[in-house]
């Protein structure tokens, strides 16, 4: 029933915000049980695809990376040891999407990046215009790698990154040094130099793995409760 359903949304016959049939319709449509009809929504909704409504109907959901990687968002802060394996996959998929997007850019493209930068610097003091202007950045890059397979990875896992990035970019020292890595990755790219794009932008991941360790050590150490004497 779940396969079902998402078909229906891969196939475009339930589109982003669409209302579905009611359970009864749902059931009769596919020849199951009303029971089994909740179950696959409830499925779905955990997952993001589907929204429930007390009383107003089972929607689909915007269907934006944000909403369907919150269960693994969720499960990442719950297991932050993994946030090493996140940031590896960033780094190889990230370096390998900026190696490809050297030999495509274009002046126009260089114009737009270094633009993006100074907007971003403008807004050292905003985190949270900074962290927009910073997924325009790496957006801008995947669409010069032009495979959207590539893009999509690269966006998803920025995506899961941001539960545990919001602390490290509230810091002033930690912008500032994207910045020159932004920079970095920018002049590479003019120059068309492949393995100097590539390099600059895992530097780039491995130095903001190490501020996001940092902030989450800092968030360890503000939650650790008071040592207390033992019993006597």
């Amino acid at each position: 029933m779940v396969a079902q359903l998402l078909g229906m949304v891969r196939a475009g016959n339930l589109r982003a915000g669409d209302r579905l049939p009611s359970e009864r319709e749902l059931a009769e449509s596919f020849g199951v049980s009303r029971p089994s009809i909740r179950e696959a929504v409830r499925a779905l909704a955990v997952l993001g695809v589907l929204k429930t409504h007390h009383g107003g109907g089972i929607y689909v959901s915007s269907l934006r990376a944000e909403e369907l990687l919150g269960p693994l968002q969720f499960f990442l802060s719950l297991e932050e040891t993994a946030v090493d394996a996140l940031y590896d996959a960033r780094e190889l998929i990230e370096g390998g999407i900026a190696a490809r997007a050297a030999g495509a850019a274009t002046e126009e493209s260089i114009a737009h990046l270094r633009d993006l930068i100074e907007r971003q610097r403008a807004a050292i003091g905003e985190p949270q215009a900074y962290r927009k202007l910073d997924i325009e950045f790496h957006e801008h890059i995947h669409a010069l790698a032009a495979n959207p397979f590539l893009s999509r990875a690269a966006t998803s896992l920025n995506t899961l990154g941001l539960e545990f990035r919001t602390m490290a970019s509230e810091s002033r020292q930690v912008i500032a040094q994207s910045l020159l890595d932004h920079a970095a990755i920018v002049t590479a790219l003019a120059a068309n130099d492949h393995s100097a794009a590539e390099h600059a932008m895992r530097l780039h991941m491995r130095n903001v793995l190490q501020s996001t360790r940092e902030s989450l050590s800092t968030r360890h150490a503000a939650h650790k409760p008071p040592f207390q004497d033992p019993p006597s």
